[in-house]
């Protein structure tokens, strides 16, 4: 609960708690937004990352459709399913991917993701989700999500050479990971590279293709004729320890391609409910809903701070992620120039799996032979009431 502490005093300012309406002057607000951006350059100087972290948990808080005490209660009743380390043989972990399908994966998923500092929302568009299983000893290893790109991402976009008028049909051949990771005790063993690694196995690819070929997107409402081509994803902080140095056998999987413009609305969060209001009064509030463009949240922001005459300079809050791209098949850049993809880079979830075994895990294991002392149910559960 300090993490949580610490959001609300250092920088919910006068908000006693997160989920309540700062109710504040359009002056005092004005100052609230500039020293929410202040405290966050010093937090990014100092390269604290337990702010971001409570940053993050703080944004959680404030969302109403993410309920914590759901989530206790799903992982009391699904408890079984996630090990102490004690239990596990590191040389009998057979990790497989699961799509997300039934009231058992849905409620793994969540309790999982919510174990995470960073916000999410269901979003719209092309969405898959995996649970990654330990066959073995029938535990959680960790998650992957999924869903459609960003139509704009500078370090992507600078790499192919788009036809004209042709960029969002091209850019839809891709998705994008917006949660990778592993939890405990493999997050101890280096289960975030396993998890990180299976972007590029098979199984995503073919069930990809089972799921949307033939299928129109959102919003071009063009049909979807090619297999899944590429992946994207970013860092949660700075430079990434997962994806660094990614490969399989010599092939790198995750190749960093830059870095996020460090805009975003993070260190926002906690006045959002305020912000809402002044662009609810005025007529310029965007609702969520298919129909209305990206980044909802971000349009009504920015429409606040047009409101009150604050410069948009106040999204520049700083922090770079870091971009990596996973290449699923041959020639990308022939296809993302308008030319033919090449065929699809094979690599079976098992190969990769046995291959993170060999190379991370096992050695791991032996390096910090006091991986598996801490009480890994524990720790999850203290994660889930952080917020």
């Amino acid at each position: 609960m300090l993490i949580k502490k610490i959001a609300i005093k250092q920088y919910a300012g006068r908000q006693a708690s997160p989920t309540k309406q700062v109710n504040v002057h359009a002056g005092d607000l004005i100052e609230e937004i500039k020293h929410a951006h202040q405290v966050f350059q010093v937090a990014l100087q100092d390269n604290d990352k337990n702010y971001l972290r409570a940053l993050h948990i703080a944004a959680k808080i404030a969302n109403p459709g993410c309920s914590a005490e759901l989530l206790r209660h799903k992982f009391e009743k699904r408890a079984k399913h996630f090990r102490q380390g004690s239990e596990i043989d590191v040389t009998r972990i057979s990790p497989r991917l699961y799509p997300v399908q039934g009231l058992l994966m849905e409620d793994l998923f969540s309790i999982t993701r919510g174990c995470w500092s960073m916000p999410f929302n269901k979003g719209f568009g092309r969405r898959l989700r995996f649970i990654v299983m330990d066959e073995y000893h029938e535990a959680v290893m960790g998650i992957i999500g999924l869903q459609s790109p960003p139509a704009d991402l500078v370090s992507r976009d600078r790499l192919f050479n788009y036809p004209k008028g042709e960029k969002l049909t091209l850019v839809n051949n891709t998705l994008d990971a917006y949660t990778v990771g592993a939890i405990p005790p493999y997050s101890f063993l280096l289960g975030g590279k396993l998890c990180a690694g299976l972007l590029s196995a098979d199984t995503i690819r073919r069930y990809y293709w089972r799921k949307y070929i033939g299928k129109k997107t959102w919003i071009a409402g063009e049909k979807i004729i090619h297999p899944l081509v590429a992946i994207t994803t970013t860092s949660a902080f700075g430079r990434s320890s997962i994806y660094n140095r990614l490969n399989y056998k010599g092939r790198l999987l995750a190749e960093p391609i830059g870095y996020t413009a460090g805009y975003g609305m993070i260190h926002l969060e906690h006045l959002y409910p305020t912000l809402l209001e002044i662009v609810k009064k005025n007529g310029k509030y965007v609702p969520a809903g298919y129909g209305n463009g990206p980044k909802v949240r971000w349009q009504n922001v920015t429409n606040a701070l047009l409101s009150l005459g604050i410069s948009q300079s106040y999204f520049n809050h700083g922090l770079k992620r870091e971009v990596f791209l996973f290449r699923l098949v041959d020639d990308l850049e022939n296809g993302m120039n308008g030319g033919a993809f090449g065929a699809p880079i094979s690599l079976e979830e098992k190969d990769i799996s046995s291959y993170w075994k060999d190379r991370w895990a096992e050695p791991r294991a032996k390096r910090f032979e006091s991986w598996n002392t801490v009480n890994s149910v524990d720790l999850i559960r203290a994660k889930l009431n952080e917020f």
